[in-house]
């Protein structure tokens, strides 16, 4: 089964939250080029994107639909994460990108608390895939 299949077999909220996981993470890097100040911050998140892609797809290919997935979002997005609200905060960004950013980084927090809830649940010994198996 691949990873697809799997994310297809979940209840409709996680379905809806990984369609809306994958239009920001395709969507934001796209936008933020758009404007001089947020280039370097659109080639980042970029390739933060494609490096979560991979990994999702090597881990998935490794242990299938488990909690322990979340482990690639914690180790990619956690640092992004800080250095995007680092950035913020230290201004020069226009209300308009600025707005595309918040909507970036408020998506991968909240994606976050879960990924890091779902390791540990994993390290907890809660195991079990998440999906039955094809």
């Amino acid at each position: 089964m691949s990873f697809s299949d799997a994310v297809a077999q979940l209840g409709t909220p996680i379905r809806l939250w990984v369609l809306w996981l994958s239009i920001m993470m395709i969507a934001a890097p796209v936008l933020l080029a758009i404007w001089r100040e947020t280039r370097r911050i659109a080639v980042i998140t970029g390739c933060a994107t494609v490096l979560i892609i991979a990994g999702m797809q090597v881990l998935y290919s490794a242990v299938g639909m488990v909690r322990l997935l979340g482990i690639v979002h914690v180790v990619i997005w956690g640092p992004l994460f800080v250095w995007l609200a680092l950035r913020l905060r230290r201004g020069g960004i226009r209300p308009a990108p600025r707005s595309v950013l918040l909507l970036f980084l408020a998506t991968i927090g909240v994606s976050l608390v879960f990924d890091i809830a779902d390791v540990l649940r994993w390290i907890a010994g809660e195991r079990a895939p998440m999906v039955p198996a094809a």
